[in-house]
């Protein structure tokens, strides 16, 4: 339950960008309140190909932060602004186990595998 609490304040982040604001961040998703205790949104089963052909569900990140974001190779705007931030964070934890890095491309007719390929290898990053 932490980690996507983890999750959830790195997307914000991320969201945010260089904003120099003071105020707390906010916690978001849906909150119930049963018995008392606090359950915060859980992120649904999801099955995904990568770059590489392969699989990737939350089965892949279990038991690890992942810090996940949403872009497609042909953004001009916000997404490369996006990418450089997490890429900051990934040269950080690369080599850290507990730590993963997801990137969903909203563009599914464009973003084929091998497009996505090579943009990982562009950025650097690997599987």
């Amino acid at each position: 339950m932490t980690i996507r609490l983890y999750v959830i304040a790195l997307v914000v982040i991320l969201a945010s960008g260089c904003a120099n604001d003071t105020k707390p961040l906010p916690i978001l998703g849906q909150i119930d309140v049963v018995d008392g205790d606090t359950i915060r949104h859980e992120i649904p089963d999801f099955r995904f190909m990568d770059q590489d052909s392969q699989w990737i569900t939350n089965e892949t990140f279990a038991d690890q932060i992942y810090v996940s974001d949403f872009f497609f190779t042909s953004c001009p705007s916000i997404c490369p602004k996006v990418k450089k931030q997490m890429l900051r964070m990934y040269d950080v934890y690369k080599d850290d186990g507990r730590i993963s890095f997801l990137s969903h491309s909203i563009d599914t007719k464009r973003d084929s595998v091998p497009r996505l390929k090579l943009y990982a290898s562009n950025l650097g990053v690997t599987s």
